[in-house]
């Protein structure tokens, strides 16, 4: 599965966003029936639509580059983006309002800003709930279309599929472990972490058992990645080689043992 990009949502989005400035040119809400004609009018929402969908994707690309972000739900994720988004929104709204219809003081910010933050958090939402939902819908269509692919002829081995097709190339291959966050999987490597749209169960099946060791419901760890084990409140706490903290749970720590992980 892969992770949405912002060229990835224009095909996605695009279409509705342009939807909605032709509705909202027709009907001419919030006193632009009288103050514009149509044909400003369907300029006036257009360039104000696609400035402000640019804008909330712009911000949740650039905050999906902070860890601390990536760790909460969807939902506040793309709440957070919107608000930000809004700032610049507001200023675009003033600059195309002066130009389009009349003169309007920036003194008119603060006024214009919790409306504009209201519409953003709600664009925001909805970008961030279908295209993930797309991306699940486009993740489980591919995985049936593997399921059903031919079995080998007699006698030829099987490929399995490869795991590390899916680690971005900046990450290498020095694989130290992977953690589930909410749909997503995070892969942690020696250069690095970064997000994939991926099950851990998927990635697991993926890796095979001869890679290494899953340790808990959300993390799965490498073989070899281990550069020492700590102890929180009498519980075992694997320290990888580039310093990253792995937690073991009661469910997993008897393999984790035979594996020779733990004493």
């Amino acid at each position: 599965m892969r992770e949405w990009t912002p060229v990835r949502t224009i095909p996605y989005h695009l279409p509705w966003v342009l939807g909605i400035a032709i509705v909202m040119a027709v009907t001419g809400p919030f006193g632009s029936y009288e103050t514009m004609g149509l044909g400003k009018r369907l300029l006036y929402f257009t360039i104000i639509g696609v400035l402000s969908w640019g804008m909330v994707i712009g911000c949740i690309v650039a905050l999906r580059q902070i860890e601390a972000f990536n760790r909460r739900p969807i939902v506040i994720r793309m709440a957070l983006a919107g608000i930000l988004a809004a700032m610049p929104m507001t200023a675009a709204i003033i600059v195309v309002h002066d130009w389009l219809v009349w003169p309007t003081p920036w003194r008119a910010f603060p006024y214009i800003f919790p409306q504009t933050a209201f519409l953003a958090v709600v664009i925001s939402v909805l970008v961030g709930l279908f295209v993930e939902r797309r991306l699940h819908a486009e993740a489980d269509s591919e995985r049936a279309r593997v399921a059903e692919a031919p079995a080998p002829a007699f006698g030829v081995e099987p490929v399995a599929p490869d795991f590390f097709r899916r680690v971005p190339p900046a990450l290498g291959r020095d694989l130290l472990a992977l953690e589930m966050e909410d749909h997503y999987l995070r892969i942690h490597t020696a250069l690095g972490s970064d997000l994939i749209l991926l099950r851990l169960r998927d990635a697991l099946a993926e890796l095979g058992p001869t890679h290494g060791q899953q340790v808990h419901r959300s993390w799965w760890v490498a073989g070899g990645a281990i550069a020492s084990v700590e102890r929180n409140a009498g519980r075992p706490v694997l320290v990888l080689r580039n310093g990253l903290h792995v937690p073991v749970s009661k469910t997993f720590r008897d393999q984790v043992k035979q594996a020779g992980w733990l004493d």
